[in-house]
C-alpha cells in the first residue's frame, strides 16, 4: 500500500510540474556559427549589461549571445551597440538582433501584428534564396534570420510569434 501512495504521490508531482523537466537539447556553440561573425560573443548578462536599451529576450534555451556593432556606422559605444541571440525553436535554429533606433523596413511587407510591420528582405543580395524579417518600434531595430537551415516561411512565421510575445512593444 505504502509503494501504491508513493507512486500515485509522484505521478502527481511530475504531472503538476513538480518534477524537473527536461529541456529542450540545445546545439552545441560554433564559432563558425551566425553570431560568432556578426559580433563579440558573450554570456547574456554581459551583453544585457553592454546596451543601452532593454533587449527583448525570445526564448528560455539561448544557444549564444553577442554583443553586436552599431548597424548605422556610428561610434562603437554602448548608446549605438547591437545585442544579438541565437536560440532553437521548433528544431529551427534562429538569430534575432536588436539596435538602438529605427531602421529602414525591407522591401516586401510580410504583416502587421499590434501596428508593427514586419517585412522581408533578401540576405547577401538573394544568393541562395535566403531572406530575412526586420520590424521597429521606433525605438529598437529589430532583425530575424536563419541561424541554420530554416526555411524562409519558419523565419517568417517566427517573426510573427515574437512580435506577438511583446516583441515590438
Amino acid at each position: 500500500m505504502r509503494w501504491l501512495v508513493l507512486a500515485c504521490g509522484l505521478l502527481l508531482l511530475t504531472s503538476c510540474g513538480g518534477g524537473k523537466a527536461e529541456p529542450e537539447a540545445t546545439p552545441t556553440p560554433d564559432p563558425d556559427a551566425y553570431l560568432a561573425q556578426k559580433g563579440i560573443i558573450t554570456p547574456l548578462h554581459q551583453a544585457i549589461a553592454g546596451v543601452a536599451f532593454r533587449p527583448f529576450i525570445p526564448s528560455r534555451y539561448i544557444v549564444e549571445t553577442a554583443l553586436l556593432p552599431p548597424y548605422n556606422g556610428g561610434a562603437d559605444t554602448r548608446q549605438n551597440d547591437g545585442i544579438g541571440f541565437e536560440y532553437v525553436y521548433h528544431n529551427y535554429a534562429f538569430a534575432l538582433s536588436q539596435w538602438p533606433g529605427a531602421g529602414m523596413p525591407g522591401p516586401r511587407h510580410i504583416a502587421t501584428i499590434n501596428d508593427c510591420d514586419i517585412s522581408a528582405y533578401d540576405i547577401n543580395g538573394g544568393v541562395g534564396g535566403k531572406q530575412g524579417a526586420l520590424w521597429t518600434n521606433g525605438r529598437i531595430e529589430y532583425n530575424l534570420v536563419a541561424a541554420a537551415t530554416a526555411p524562409n516561411k519558419a523565419v517568417f512565421a517566427e517573426a510573427k510569434r515574437l512580435v506577438h510575445m511583446g516583441a515590438c512593444r
